[in-house]
């Protein structure tokens, strides 16, 4: 059995997080796959690579490498 990738299993927590819970688009929106270019640089061992682009907070175009955490607000328990 082959291990995906740790931006992989992100993108999979992720897609459950936006299947079980309402969470509107303006919060966080799963945008499709592309392509992490050379204008990112924080992840040069990502370049070339396709992977999973969310829109948070309804302006931020980011791609699942960089998700770090999510968590709900006060407002959400």
């Amino acid at each position: 059995m082959q291990v995906p990738d740790t931006w992989m299993l992100q993108h999979m927590q992720l897609q459950a997080i936006l299947r079980d819970n309402a969470i509107s688009e303006d919060q966080m929106k799963y945008l499709g796959e592309k392509e992490y270019t050379t204008e990112f640089c924080a992840h040069p061992e990502y370049h070339g690579h396709i992977m999973p682009w969310y829109l948070i907070g309804g302006e931020h175009e980011v791609p699942v490498c960089d998700i770090q955490d999510v968590q709900g607000s006060e407002e959400d328990i």
